[in-house]
């Protein structure tokens, strides 16, 4: 008989008050459970988040039945999802990812939607196979990614402050050794708990800053790279999808409920004053990827450069920038708060995880940050802003 872990760091529901069993080898999952009542995507029905992990202990496979019920229809009236209908917001749901024992690789698995019930039919060998949404990047990993870097002598770290909980909030500074008048840029991962594909797409843009490509040179010799690893690692840890707890804050905004990381990063950002902003981001979407914020100007040599996702299945949806003129909202992004008190070029990236890998959205991450670069290269300060 297969069992169903969960509690684990990052896991989805966290308890296993959100695993029913309904027969042998059969277990529905409620993605939505949290620990107290939430709001935004940690409502019921709202949820972002799935993780956990079935358990052979057998000698052989065991057939498994996964009935994932992400209980559209039982969200609460002030938080319904914002989908047209209940079969759009399924259609981001019908598949997980899946990890068997031993290996390093997720493949995905397709499920069948009832209502909003997806269900997952797995053979799994014996040992600890692991079943996400999208695949996980979790604050251990975080840690280390961090860890690794700290010997390199183009990399500063600082600890920002510690979040709620008492986690790390770091900022990775990467420049070269010139003392030429650079600009500060900042690229943000992981404000959102759920988009693990920002924390990949961060790593590929740090591996190649600090890589021997020319173009990389070229970049520390004009910026100071400001990178945030994981803004939120509170939300992270303990399987949240959108805030830092069941009714936190949520970081993506200027205000937001009173957090010590929300706090730390609000911070950093006086301090470096960004001419330049990255917002990295997953969205549910499966078929387009999200260019949102940036100025026409840019964004024309940006799909120049931005080699074609096409192979991933995607297409960029844009959304211009915000009106900058009349009175300043109570609350703003990060983004518009920098093109607003900064004059910043600023821009948001959604990469969605449906037909890539870890190692493509590394990749991807890496040529956005090289498209952007060159689209500003050399663009006349006149054109920025139009």
């Amino acid at each position: 008989m297969a069992r169903i872990v969960v509690g684990f760091e990052g896991s989805c529901p966290q308890s296993g008050e959100g695993v029913r069993q309904e027969g042998p080898n059969r277990f529905r999952i409620l993605p939505s459970w949290r620990p107290s009542p939430g709001i935004s995507e940690e409502a019921t029905g709202r949820s972002t988040r799935l993780g956990l992990k079935v358990v052979n202990d057998s000698d052989g496979p065991e057939q498994v039945e996964l009935l994932i019920d992400w209980q559209f229809d039982q969200a609460p009236d002030h938080d319904v999802p914002h989908f047209a209908s209940r079969e759009e917001y399924m259609s981001f749901r019908d598949f997980v990812v899946v990890q068997e024992p031993g290996s390093a690789a997720w493949s995905t698995v397709m499920a069948d939607v009832a209502a909003s019930v997806a269900t997952v039919r797995l053979t799994v060998p014996p040992g600890e196979t692991e079943v996400h949404w999208h695949p996980p990047y979790t604050y251990t990993q975080s840690e280390a990614f961090v860890a690794s870097l700290r010997p390199h002598p183009l990399v500063d770290i600082e600890r920002l402050g510690q979040s709620q909980e008492g986690r790390n909030v770091w900022l990775l500074r990467i420049t070269d050794e010139s003392q030429q008048a650079k600009r500060p840029a900042l690229i943000r991962a992981r404000v959102h708990a759920y988009e693990s594909g920002g924390s990949y797409a961060m790593e590929g843009m740090v591996r190649w800053l600090l890589s021997d490509d020319p173009w990389a040179l070229a970049a520390r010799r004009r910026y100071v790279f400001h990178i945030m690893p994981m803004a939120n690692p509170d939300g992270v840890v303990n399987g949240m999808g959108r805030l830092t707890a069941p009714r936190g804050a949520n970081l993506c905004l200027t205000h937001t409920e009173p957090d010590p990381a929300h706090q730390a990063m609000m911070d950093a950002v006086e301090r470096i004053r960004p001419t330049f902003f990255i917002d990295l981001h997953n969205w549910q979407n499966k078929h387009t990827d999200g260019l949102l914020g940036l100025y026409p100007a840019i964004r024309e040599r940006f799909l120049r450069f931005m080699p074609s996702q096409v192979a991933a299945g995607k297409e960029w949806w844009i959304r211009e920038p915000d009106d900058l003129t009349g009175a300043v909202p109570p609350t703003e992004t990060l983004g518009r708060y920098c093109r607003r008190v900064f004059d910043a070029v600023a821009v948001s990236f959604e990469f969605p995880w449906f037909g890539r890998t870890p190692d493509d959205v590394r990749a991807t991450g890496r040529k956005a940050l090289w498209a952007l670069l060159r689209a500003v290269d050399e663009l006349p300060p006149s054109l920025v802003s139009r």
